[in-house]
């Protein structure tokens, strides 16, 4: 690393190394989120959508509607489905669930549009992680008989691998999905229409777009009880169009890398942008492949449990990289930068 100092020539820039306390507490805390909780095998996951009610409707996608039935009650609803379809269709849903059956069987598959190379064990992580997220929603005294259904609106790009985690976490919970079809996905006011008309309990989609919903003059979105937002993005304006939008919701924010299922880190929606490792993911801010201390910027290293082991046809190789710190463990070098607080919080440059 080099810096130009005025006109007298470019001098090395040494950044200092951490502390031996704080690399302890690098490694041993900051770096790594806990261990992932309620885990349930792959295979319990696809029984749970079986045992939802046939009756009740699985996914929509503009026209579309698909039940709990025609996706998880009949053997030929899937068998004999390959690859993901590039649209969300009924017959996308049941590629993507033939997908993840297949992964439950022989232990890894292909997901999204990148075919991101994914084990049984990455899969469950991610869905538990999912299945958490759902369920961190602020307490409602209501009659049980009035509960709102469970209605989750899935507005990332159909090809994020998330998808998978997303849909296979919703129908294990008997919960209705809406996707939107790609034009629907880039029009705020379309986006609104099936938030209102599906009463849409759950949002998961790129931070911009409560901004994009207030700026077209909407004002409630009463039903939603949870933001599930993506993305780097600091400042006020978007915990206030949340806050404008739906008062009363759970809202956070999460970092997402290509190579890694779901979030690797995720915190509370606020100016300040901070998050930290979700379970089961590991973070690390390395500078020529050394860490970098409490507030100096490094280049962002992801791994974990849920990291994909390769893209199809070998995009990205070299990419994925040795853990300095954990011999024969693998990183995914993302292309992000940032830096940790004196607190042990994760900021990534947006």
């Amino acid at each position: 690393m080099t810096v130009v100092d005025d006109i007298r020539g470019i001098d090395s820039l040494v950044v200092a190394s951490p502390t031996a306390g704080e690399r302890e507490r690098i490694l041993g805390e900051w770096a790594t989120g806990v261990e992932p909780y309620d885990l349930s095998p792959l295979v319990t996951v696809i029984r749970h959508g079986h045992m939802v009610p046939g009756t009740r409707v699985a996914a929509r996608c503009g026209g579309d509607v698909v039940t709990y039935g025609e996706l998880f009650g009949r053997r030929d609803g899937i068998e004999g489905v390959r690859g993901s379809s590039a649209l969300p269709t009924p017959t996308g849903f049941a590629a993507l669930l033939a997908e993840f059956v297949t992964a439950s069987r022989v232990g890894v598959g292909r997901f999204g549009c990148s075919g991101l190379l994914l084990g049984a064990d990455a899969l469950a992580v991610a869905v538990a992680d999912r299945r958490g997220v759902a369920a961190d929603r602020r307490l409602r005294r209501v009659d049980p008989a009035m509960r709102p259904a469970d209605v989750r609106l899935l507005a990332l790009p159909w090809g994020d691998p998330q998808n998978t985690a997303d849909l296979l976490a919703a129908w294990s919970s008997g919960a209705t999905v809406v996707v939107p079809t790609e034009a629907q996905r880039r029009d705020p006011a379309a986006l609104a229409a099936l938030i209102e008309s599906h009463a849409v309990s759950q949002i998961v989609a790129e931070a911009e777009l409560p901004i994009r919903l207030a700026e077209r003059g909407l004002d409630r979105l009463p039903t939603v009880a949870r933001w599930d937002l993506v993305g780097t993005t600091g400042g006020c304006a978007l915990p206030e169009a949340v806050r404008r939008l739906s008062p009363d919701a759970v809202a956070t924010i999460a970092y997402h890398a290509a190579a890694y299922l779901g979030a690797v880190a995720r915190g509370p929606l606020a100016a300040t942008a901070w998050t930290r490792p979700v379970p089961g993911a590991k973070v690390l801010l390395l500078d020529e492949g050394r860490l970098v201390p409490p507030g100096v910027v490094g280049d962002v290293h992801v791994g974990g449990r849920a990291l994909g082991a390769e893209f199809a046809g070998g995009l990205e190789r070299e990419r994925f990289v040795g853990d300095p710190y954990e011999p024969g463990a693998r990183l995914f070098r993302t292309g992000h930068r940032g830096w940790w607080t004196s607190e042990g919080r994760l900021i990534i440059e947006s």
